[in-house]
């Protein structure tokens, strides 16, 4: 594969998506140079247990998640979403770069790996809208990645139904709207106890607290949420 992909790169170079140079480099199978790839920083210092952002102030929680519950434990976040994650996201969901998978497959292993080894990994659903369109759904390709690469324990407990795009949706229309929206799978053999729920972007919390929801009722104990970036 290694042999494969060096000689592949010498007939069709690919271009860094963030700076525009050629990569020389062939252990990688995303557009992302090394010096580029230095460039995006992970999320570091004193965060919020709650949702991951960063904290202001010797408070153990930020304002928000003292005055709230919810159904997961905890949300942590590798990235800021800003500056050069947010470009790589953006070129990624909607420019069809799907080798980016690998690159947020590796950056999410490392995490799994050391801090949620005990628990089983849950691709948030998409809708199924978006990968009939496209024909590839964005966190259901990083979880076969990270099954088939990192050998990591993928279950895929939940499904969405067809509605609104939860972007452009207020933090109670994004309640409304996904009411009922995300559903268990039919036909599954066994609950675990603890999982850990993998989206890409975590705005408001709203679809990780409401898949978070549907896990707990039907018999998960601990529920974890990883997200790639925090808006």
């Amino acid at each position: 594969m290694e042999i494969k992909k060096y000689f592949l790169n010498l007939l069709l170079p690919e271009e860094c998506i963030l700076c525009g140079k050629i990569i020389i480099e062939t252990a990688n199978y995303y557009p992302i140079c090394s010096s580029c790839e230095d460039l995006l920083k992970p999320v570091k210092g004193n965060i919020c247990p709650g949702c991951g952002i960063s904290l202001i102030s010797e408070k153990k929680k930020c304002l928000r998640c003292r005055d709230s519950e919810s159904n997961y434990l905890s949300n942590r976040s590798l990235f800021k979403y800003s500056g050069y994650i947010k470009e790589v996201i953006y070129q990624y969901k909607f420019n069809d770069r799907k080798n980016l998978s690998f690159y947020f497959a590796k950056k999410l292993s490392k995490v799994l790996i050391e801090q949620y080894s005990d628990s089983i990994i849950v691709p948030v659903p998409g809708r199924r809208i978006v990968k009939k369109d496209r024909g590839w759904e964005h966190i259901d390709l990083i979880g076969k990645i990270l099954k088939h690469n990192y050998k990591l324990p993928i279950k895929k407990l939940l499904v969405r139904k067809g509605k609104k795009a939860q972007k452009t949706l207020s933090r109670e229309k994004r309640a409304e709207n996904l009411r009922k929206s995300i559903i268990l799978r039919e036909k599954i053999k066994s609950i675990p106890d603890s999982v850990v729920l993998i989206d890409d972007v975590f705005t408001t919390g709203t679809t990780v607290n409401e898949c978070a929801g549907i896990l707990k009722s039907a018999g998960v104990k601990e529920i974890y949420s990883l997200t790639i970036a925090l808006d």
